[in-house]
């Protein structure tokens, strides 16, 4: 009965969006949308739990990614852009994460299942693309938690090297995967947690950048010298390529976010205020940060390229030791340990859903799609963590070390991937919608993309670009002669996820979904009369409440 009541009142003549609303309402079960989603990353039984609150959603798009990303590679960045480059590079991928995000909230909000962009794919695009970008986000995710555990020794060095890494990766492996054993509220608070932390020294460190730029430390920095005496573009075109990859590496990971609102309360709320903390994230941290650096570290700083120690070659640190500064290079070096660790829980917590949502869309073996009594996918996290624990512990011999440089290479563009899927998504959802004159749209508080269809366009667009220039630098370095492995180390996810492509279609035989069938119901979640009266609520309050809003503890 609630089936045929909903395809009726989606072909019904045009009404008010409250009316459309309140009719949906009545027509839909209790569930909203829960127990439809039996192949969609969502089980009648064993459901993943909705327990992330609104505030861990939002700490998680405000302090998510924040670590050596932007501590360490900046310098990298600065080196081979310069201070135009740098911007240039950083100010592009920035534009195409909020835009990411607009997208996939649009989508999520609608379809909330744990599966994220992956079901969307699926469900709208083709199974074979479902699957492609579903490997290789979850193949990419094992590689950073493993990644970001490689750091560990290298940033711990900094105080001492009498600890040998393989008990720094073992104190690493159990903070990280210990978690993930425990109910799923834990890994939640524990973002919470390190986000707020992280977000805090970056402020702090942004701060007294800003200070150094105003003129504290005197002449013992030279402000404004990549702008004043340095050439623009010392590295052509070639440079401000670079730096795509380097910044798509310090802001990506957004991703998650979709992911966790698979297991939020109320993703209409949560999703797009996690969109506007994207924006602060951007404008406030890595824009500021951009633009901080180029001000007060030169291009050729021989800090730079200085041996040893990454954390030496970060500007941060470069431009406290010009004016004195000695104390806060510590206090960063915590952060980044910190923000290792919740980076390397957050790629756990990916991997494992990615793999769950996966099983029970029946593309990985179904054993993986069971979920205990306390929400926890047990079976995709016992796998991840094996998988997690060998590609750590394998960077200890020398030549595990050159095969985890080639794995890890699979999460570098990965992120591309991601972004490329996820605009020709959101336009076949909206062609699915108007095909089956579907109103979701249209409905009293739906969140809709503006601008469409410029957003989807604009970010396939400009991925298109930002990964042939990726290409282009693997190709043909900027300090080293061209060679197969050079290109593999950062390109590895392109034959990846071309041969999944390929061979889920092959063997599968899929087809491109049809618009005027595809799967508009399971996994669907249909605001309640108690959330429109929150939204209603909330949208009533002059913008100064709704701003004090964002503030949750």
């Amino acid at each position: 009965m609630a089936e045929n009541d909903v395809e009726k009142i989606a072909t019904a003549p045009a009404r008010s969006s409250g009316e459309m609303q309140g009719e949906v309402l009545k027509a839909v079960p209790q569930e909203q949308g829960e127990e439809y989603a039996t192949a969609r990353g969502e089980a009648p039984k064993g459901k993943l739990r909705r327990s992330f609150k609104t505030r861990h959603v939002q700490m998680i798009a405000l302090g998510a990614n924040i670590g050596s990303g932007i501590y360490v590679s900046s310098g990298k960045a600065l080196r081979y852009g310069s201070a135009p480059g740098m911007l240039i590079g950083y100010g592009l991928i920035c534009i195409q994460a909020m835009c990411m995000m607009n997208l996939l909230s649009e989508a999520q909000c609608l379809f909330p299942t744990s599966g994220s962009f992956i079901d969307h794919a699926t469900r709208f695009v083709d199974p074979a693309l479902g699957f492609a970008i579903g490997f290789c986000e979850w193949f990419g995710a094992l590689t950073v938690v493993a990644a970001e555990g490689a750091v560990v020794p290298i940033v711990a060095q900094y105080w001492t090297d009498a600890v040998p890494p393989a008990a720094w990766y073992t104190i690493y492996l159990v903070v990280v995967l210990g978690q993930h054993v425990l109910p799923n509220r834990v890994f939640a608070e524990f973002e919470f947690f390190t986000g707020a932390l992280k977000v805090t020294i970056t402020f702090i460190v942004l701060f007294v950048m800003l200070i150094i730029c105003c003129g504290f430390g005197g002449n013992a920095i030279d402000r404004g010298y990549n702008y004043e005496n340095l050439s623009a573009f010392p590295n052509g075109f070639k440079g401000v390529a670079m730096v795509f990859i380097l910044a798509a590496w310090a802001t990506g990971g957004q991703e998650i976010i979709g992911i966790s609102s698979g297991e939020s309360a109320f993703p209409r709320w949560e999703l797009p205020r996690a969109c506007k903390n994207l924006f602060i994230r951007i404008m406030l941290i890595y824009m500021s940060a951009c633009v901080y650096i180029t001000v007060l570290v030169p291009y050729t700083d021989d800090a730079l390229l200085a041996e040893g120690n990454q954390l030496i070659r970060s500007p941060f640190i470069i431009a406290f030791k010009k004016v004195g500064i000695n104390v806060l290079p510590d206090i960063v070096n915590v952060m980044l340990l910190i923000g290792l660790a919740g980076i390397g829980s957050e790629s756990m917590f990916t991997a494992s859903r990615i793999q769950t949502a996966m099983a029970r869309m029946g593309m990985m073996p179904a054993i993986f799609g069971k979920v205990d009594k306390l929400g926890r996918p047990i079976y995709s996290n016992i796998c991840c963590a094996i998988i997690s624990i060998v590609m750590t512990y394998i960077n200890t011999s020398t030549g595990g070390a050159t095969a985890f440089t080639w794995f890890s290479s699979v999460s570098a563009t990965t992120t591309f991937f991601a972004w490329l899927t996820i605009p020709i998504t959101n336009f076949c959802m909206h062609r699915a919608l108007r095909a089956q004159e579907d109103p979701a749209l249209q409905l009293k508080h739906a969140f809709r993309v503006r601008w469409y269809p410029f957003v989807p366009l604009f970010l396939f667009v400009t991925t298109l670009f930002t990964l042939a220039c990726t290409i282009y630098t693997s190709a043909s370095p900027i300090d080293g002669p061209s060679a197969a492995d050079t290109f593999f180390e950062t390109m590895l996810c392109m034959p990846l996820f071309i041969t999944a492509f390929i061979s889920w279609k092959v063997w599968f035989r899929t087809k491109i979904q049809d618009p005027k069938t595809a799967d508009l119901k399971s996994g669907r979640r249909y605001l309640t009369e108690e959330e429109l009266e929150k939204l209603d609520s909330y949208y009533a309050m002059p913008l100064w409440k709704r701003l004090r809003s964002y503030v949750t503890f």
